[in-house]
C-alpha cells in the first residue's frame, strides 16, 4: 500500500496553544509533517515552498493591534493561490459571530472557538485528513516546489528521469528540461519525495525507476527511456542497486 505523508501548517501566535495544537495534530496520523509558525509572513513562505494538505489558522495573530485579523488575511492569501483553492482550512478564533463569513468567504473546512477544546480539534483534523487521503492526495501527481533566487520551480516527480548532484549543484533532468538548483543536496531532495521511486546506481546520482529501459550489470550501465543519456553504475553501490532493481522489477536485464 502506498504510504502517504500529510503536511499540516499551524499558524498560531500563542506558544502554549501552538505547542498543544502540534501535539494533537501529530496524534492524528502516523505519517504526518507539521510546520508551525507565529507570523503570517514565514507561514506563507513555507506554504509556497511545500504542498500543504491542511491549514490550522488563528485569526488574531497580533493581539496588541486593535481589531487585528491578520490570520484572516493569511487565509485569503492562501485561497488566492491556485493549488490551495480547495485545501481545507480550519480556523481558530476567539471572535464570536464569524462562522458565516468564514465559511462563505474563505470556504473553511470548519472553525473552532477559543478557549480551545483539543478533543474537538482532534476530531476536526482527523475528519479533514481522512477526506484528503481517500479523495484527493492519492489521485494527484506528486509535485515538489523548489526555490532559488526568488524563483519557484515546480518539480513533477513523474516527469523526473534522473538527478545528479555535482559540486554543490543538484541537476534535475526531466522529460523536457534540465533544472539546476545550487546548495541543495540529493539527499535533501529525496527526503521530500513522498513515494520511493528513485534508485541510486552511483554516488550522487538517482534514477526514476519509471524511466529505466534496461540495465547492463556486466557493463555497469543504466539505459533510460526518452533520452540518450546513459547512467553509470558505481562499484560501491552496485550490490545495493541490483537488489533494489530486482525488488522493483523481479529480474535483471
Amino acid at each position: 500500500m502506498k504510504v502517504i505523508i500529510m503536511k499540516v501548517l499551524i499558524l498560531e501566535d500563542n506558544e502554549i496553544c501552538r505547542q498543544s495544537l502540534i501535539k494533537v495534530v501529530k496524534s492524528c496520523m502516523k505519517n504526518i509533517t507539521v510546520y508551525d509558525f507565529d507570523n503570517r509572513a514565514a507561514a506563507y513562505l513555507c506554504a509556497m515552498d511545500n504542498n500543504i494538505d491542511l491549514f490550522l489558522v488563528d485569526i488574531i495573530l497580533e493581539p496588541k493591534i486593535r481589531n487585528d485579523s491578520s490570520g484572516f488575511k493569511f487565509a485569503q492569501d492562501i485561497r488566492d493561490v491556485k493549488r490551495y483553492k480547495s485545501v481545507p482550512i480550519i480556523v481558530i478564533t476567539s471572535l464570536a459571530g464569524l462562522a458565516e463569513p468564514l465559511l462563505k468567504v474563505l470556504h473553511c473546512f470548519d472553525y473552532i472557538e477559543k478557549p480551545v477544546d483539543y478533543t474537538i480539534v482532534r476530531r476536526h483534523v482527523v475528519a479533514a485528513l481522512d477526506m484528503l487521503v481517500s479523495e484527493k492526495r492519492i489521485k494527484e501527481p506528486e509535485t515538489i516546489l523548489l526555490r532559488y533566487e526568488g524563483i519557484t520551480f515546480p518539480i513533477v516527480i513523474d516527469e523526473v528521469c534522473y538527478i545528479v548532484s555535482r559540486r554543490g549543484v543538484l541537476n534535475i533532468h526531466t522529460t523536457t528540461e534540465n533544472i539546476e538548483i545550487p546548495n541543495l543536496s540529493m539527499r535533501a531532495f529525496l527526503e521530500r519525495v513522498r513515494d520511493n521511486v528513485f534508485l541510486e546506481p552511483l554516488k550522487g546520482t538517482a534514477v526514476n525507476k519509471k524511466f529505466i529501459r534496461s540495465v547492463d550489470f556486466p557493463g555497469n550501465k543504466v539505459y533510460l527511456q526518452g533520452t540518450d543519456d546513459v547512467i553509470d553504475i558505481g562499484g560501491r553501490l552496485k550490490k545495493q542497486f541490483r537488489e533494489d532493481f530486482e525488488r522493483c522489477f523481479g529480474q535483471t536485464s
